[in-house]
């Protein structure tokens, strides 16, 4: 089994809690441009295909391909597009694969959705992270709870697969604003959901404000019973725990996700990314 995983470094707004490889117009400074990005992708793909092949490494066609972030969906669909098409030119690209972009919900329409499914893509994962509008703003998020209610409609009609990302132990959220989160995603009708702990490294700008006193530190213990009550609450609505932070229906397991676990061999490409040949 071979997957592609492509990193989109670009967001409008860093969140106070990330430090995954991530870039502002304000980070890449002036001149700088996200409008050439898919062509050096596409570049990159040529190299890694001929080293694949200098090196012996003769992959089938892909069965996965992730697009994450950063914020994939801040560069135009038809950039994304153009990727895809890459890789099904680099690598070929199964007949049955599962092709996903992580999308924040307030950079994606019907139309933008649209264009990546008559494109090729058949999945989407949103990063809803809550439905509590004081605990997005906790978390530095742009979104609001209606862009996501907004971004899987489109999907839905768009014939795409959609998925949810939320995340447990922000300062301030109480029980209850997980309890309304995780009912708010399972009622969102979606057939995967994801939730992760947050960690906060101490370079980020949350890491600063928990130093100085300006927010409390997350709670293990806390963080360890809103573990099991998204267990609880996702279970009785039919999602079952397949991996240590995410939850599906029957037959809609992220395939991406189960490659990493099972060792497979994954090329990763744009900045930070890294790739996965042989045992």
């Amino acid at each position: 089994m071979f997957e592609a995983y492509i990193h989109v470094p670009f967001c409008i707004r860093r969140c106070g809690y990330c430090d995954f490889n991530t870039y502002t117009a304000v980070d890449m400074g002036a001149g700088a441009s996200r409008g050439n990005y898919a062509n050096m992708v596409i570049r990159e793909m040529s190299i890694v295909h001929d080293w694949q092949i200098a090196h012996g490494v003769n992959e089938p066609e892909a069965a996965t391909v992730f697009f994450g972030g950063g914020t994939p969906t801040i560069l135009k669909a038809s950039d994304l597009v153009a990727m895809l098409n890459a890789v099904r030119d680099t690598w070929g690209i199964a007949d049955n694969a599962e092709i996903t972009t992580e999308a924040n919900p307030d950079t994606v329409n019907a139309d933008y959705v649209k264009e990546l499914a008559d494109g090729g893509f058949n999945r989407i994962s949103f990063g809803m992270q809550s439905a509590v509008p004081s605990v997005l703003k906790t978390l530095d998020r742009t979104h609001t709870p209606a862009n996501v209610a907004a971004g899987i409609a489109a999907a839905n009609a768009a014939g795409m697969r959609s998925s949810v990302d939320l995340i447990y132990g922000a300062p301030g959220e109480s029980l209850d604003d997980w309890r309304v989160s995780v009912r708010t995603a399972i009622d969102l009708g979606v057939d995967h959901i994801s939730a992760y702990a947050l960690t906060v490294a101490p370079n980020t700008k949350m890491g600063r404000q928990i130093a100085v006193g300006t927010l409390p530190t997350p709670d293990d213990d806390d963080e360890a019973t809103k573990y099991e009550i998204a267990d609880d609450l996702l279970s009785a609505a039919g999602l079952e725990w397949y991996e240590i932070s995410n939850w599906a229906r029957p037959g809609y397991e992220s395939q991406h996700n189960l490659g990493y676990w099972r060792n497979v061999d994954w090329a990763g490409l744009g900045p930070g990314a890294h790739s996965h040949y042989g045992n």
